[in-house]
């Protein structure tokens, strides 16, 4: 519609044009002396036109002329630049699909754009590091740090391939400097928490594991993992220390202190240093609030407590709970230790009744051998060697 319009624009525009140049009777004179040139009105706008538009033609080719270095420099930019782009597209493909040496050759060809040069580097690195090239892998990470579009990017790369070659002194210096530069991301909390547990930097993992508790994007099953390892570890370091392990234990929040396996190893430690009256507070509180066969245990074993106190108080809780099989495992164990034979057989019989199980055959090894019975003895150990958890 629109070249319809145009094309009648024109064509009036023509006739109109010639119209006008038929009625136009006027002449033109140049004079150049001693000559004289008459022309019609007509004949000189049209020789005016058409010098102004050759006028213009010329300077236009010479516009063209002197910017055509240019052009072609920009159109071979345009070409690298383009094939540097389906480079790392292909370095990309390449590097998912498992062609490392492919994608390593791929990144160095899009290098060839400064643009690229630094997520191009990226890409290397990782093909080397899956090629277990680990000097090429660092000269591309030196690389890509040294673009300062890539330079954060480069720092999380090497802290997490550092982590995979468990390198982790080596993480957890590129986890620093991406903290001096305040990224404090979740991810970078992430990498940091796997780089201070593979280095046993236990405090820090407590510290970085609370920080990302209250940001929800841990399991609540590792997060559990993760901070009973982190706490046991830390109570272990304090050894017979009993006020360091007191004053860990007061730093502690109150769900941290309420986890069966951190206030094992807290009563284990306080007997260890000598203060069992605490230990023995602290598995008997947490076992009021909930009951534990891993705190049961923990006090049916606390042999600085006399064995009739610690019988008496597995005899209340089995009044408490029934015949529970990790009860009646220790009431047994606990006969056993004070040579009260026949209870020791009836609860460790009841316990077997209930689980047959490694702790449990042992414990009836146990008193079989205290008892004289030697072959029955070596009948509950062989069992308990040969015994497997059940299929799931």
């Amino acid at each position: 519609m629109r070249a319809i319009i145009w094309s009648l624009l024109l064509v009036s525009a023509a006739v109109g044009l010639a119209l006008l140049m038929r009625v136009n009777h006027g002449n033109v004179a140049i004079f150049w002396p001693p000559y004289r040139l008459d022309v019609s009105v007509n004949l000189a706008l049209v020789v005016l036109v058409a010098g102004f538009a050759a006028l213009h033609l010329l300077l236009v080719a010479l516009a063209n002329a002197l910017d055509l270095p240019a052009r072609v420099r920009e159109y071979r930019e345009r070409r690298l630049r383009d094939a540097a782009v389906v480079a790392l597209r292909e370095s990309v493909l390449a590097l998912y699909e498992g062609r490392f040496g492919r994608a390593e050759r791929l990144a160095q060809q899009a290098r060839d754009d400064e643009r690229l040069a630094g997520p191009a580097a990226l890409l290397a690195a990782r093909a080397a590091h899956r090629m277990r090239e680990f000097e090429r892998r660092d000269r591309w990470l030196a690389l890509a740090e040294t673009d300062r579009g890539t330079l954060h990017a480069g720092l999380m790369s090497g802290a997490e391939l550092a982590l995979e070659e468990q390198d982790a002194a080596r993480a957890i210096n590129g986890i620093e400097r991406l903290h001096s530069r305040g990224m404090r991301h979740i991810h970078a909390l992430r990498v940091a928490l796997r780089a201070y547990e593979q280095a046993g930097d236990w405090p820090r993992v407590l510290r970085v594991l609370r920080q990302l508790e209250k940001r929800d994007v841990l399991h609540p099953a590792a997060i559990r993992g993760l901070r009973v390892r982190a706490c046991r570890a830390l109570i272990g370091l304090r050894g017979d220390d009993v006020e360091g392990v007191r004053a860990f234990w007061q730093e502690l929040r109150a769900e941290e202190r309420e986890l069966p396996e951190v206030v094992e190893a807290a009563a284990l430690a306080f007997a260890r240093a000598g203060d069992t009256a605490f230990a023995r507070r602290l598995l008997e509180g947490a076992l009021a609030a909930g009951f534990s066969a891993r705190l049961l245990h923990a006090h049916a074993g606390l042999t600085e407590l006399p064995a009739l106190e610690r019988l008496q108080q597995a005899e209340r809780w089995r009044e408490q709970h029934g015949d529970d099989p990790d009860i009646t495992l220790a009431l047994g164990r606990l006969c056993t230790a004070e040579s009260l034979w026949g209870k020791a057989a009836d609860y460790l019989g009841r316990s077997q009744a209930a689980r047959d199980d490694r702790a449990v055959r042992l414990a009836l090894a146990e008193l079989a051998e205290r008892t004289g019975r030697a072959d029955e003895a070596a009948r509950h150990y062989r069992a308990a060697a040969l015994w497997r958890p059940p299929a799931e």
